[in-house]
């Protein structure tokens, strides 16, 4: 167990998956007092009678009667919570964490580390045009408090986390949104492998998420800094490959390249079948490359990652390998 100054550590979104994580490193890895504000605690998975100094604080973000007494006496603010669409989204994802930044005593609090989502960045880490313009409520939210954090007076404290595409999840752990259609991905491979892409993606597992707050929560922040998480870049194509590899499925070795002209004319007949795909949808096929460097994963920081490749992340989310595309694929 880590060592040193014993910190005060609010944190918001705790009850989902990267929450989960990081709360299990907090809670054995270190010894500060914990201050977990969840909207539903019959969701909460993790030890909190393990040790002295955990607390579970009930209520919404929104709900700022629950902690604005808390605030000005905590060192570290880690701010998980988040809304991924429908009514409140700008409610919870600018306004409510926007306060929260606001409570916080400038000369108490060592750092707040604030989670927002690579989306928004272009490829040299500026924010992105189209996400303000084209993207989701939840994206359009994230640039809105982004936009906003140069205001606050905490702001020379302020970490912002970019994440990449997050998987985990496990017996103890709800899986994040992405890995929750895993499962099912060998029947789409059986035809996507016939197909071959440009473009590049990112991701990261939770758990060396967590391992990156840890160790910058022994660094705090001496003025603005942001980092995008995610692994090194993977091609669409060599992931097809890895995961035909994981479940014994062939890679033809001929290929319908789908260039820009046929992937438009794809989205064309998606919405003539009745898909609801918005302008956000058109430009993501268009754009490609969601690639961003510098990236922060476990490796550059001289810790042992806990997933690296895609095969890596399947096995740690207990999908099973090839036998299972045999019988869903048939091959």
């Amino acid at each position: 167990m880590a060592t040193g100054q014993r910190k005060r550590i609010f944190i918001t979104g705790g009850s989902g998956c990267v929450g989960h994580y990081l709360a299990d490193a907090l809670i054995h890895q270190t010894e500060h007092e914990l201050f977990f504000l969840v909207r539903h605690p019959e969701k909460v998975r993790f030890p909190v009678a393990s040790r002295p100094g955990v607390h579970l604080l009930t209520g919404d973000v929104r709900d700022e009667a629950v902690y604005r007494a808390l605030l000005p006496s905590v060192q570290v603010a880690i701010l998980l919570a988040t809304q991924w669409g429908g009514e409140g989204t700008f409610a919870v994802n600018v306004d409510a964490n926007l306060r929260i930044m606001q409570l916080l005593n400038p000369q108490v609090c060592e750092q707040v580390m604030y989670f927002s989502t690579a989306s928004i960045l272009d490829r040299q880490l500026r924010l992105l045009p189209q996400a303000k313009t084209l993207g989701t409520e939840y994206i359009r939210s994230k640039c809105a408090c982004y936009e906003a954090l140069p205001t606050l007076p905490i702001y020379h404290r302020i970490t912002v986390f970019f994440p990449t595409l997050i998987f985990g999840g496990d017996k103890d752990k709800p899986l994040s949104h992405v890995a929750t259609g895993l499962a099912a991905l060998p029947g789409y491979l059986r035809w996507v492998r016939w197909l071959r892409a440009d473009g590049c993606f990112h991701f990261i597992h939770a758990q060396d998420i967590a391992q990156v707050v840890l160790y910058y929560l022994d660094r705090p922040a001496q003025a603005f800094r942001q980092f995008v998480l995610g692994n090194e870049v993977v091609t669409l194509n060599e992931a097809v490959r890895e995961l035909c590899a994981y479940w014994g499925l062939r890679v033809p070795p001929w290929q319908l390249d789908l260039t820009p002209r046929r992937v438009a004319w794809l989205m064309r007949v998606a919405r003539w079948l009745g898909m609801p795909l918005i302008p956000w949808d058109d430009f993501c096929a268009a754009y490609r490359y969601f690639c961003y460097e510098p990236v922060v994963h476990p490796g550059r920081l001289g810790l042992t990652p806990h997933c690296t490749t895609l095969p890596e992340v399947l096995a740690a989310l207990g999908i099973p390998p090839a036998y299972v595309s045999r019988k869903i694929c048939g091959t």
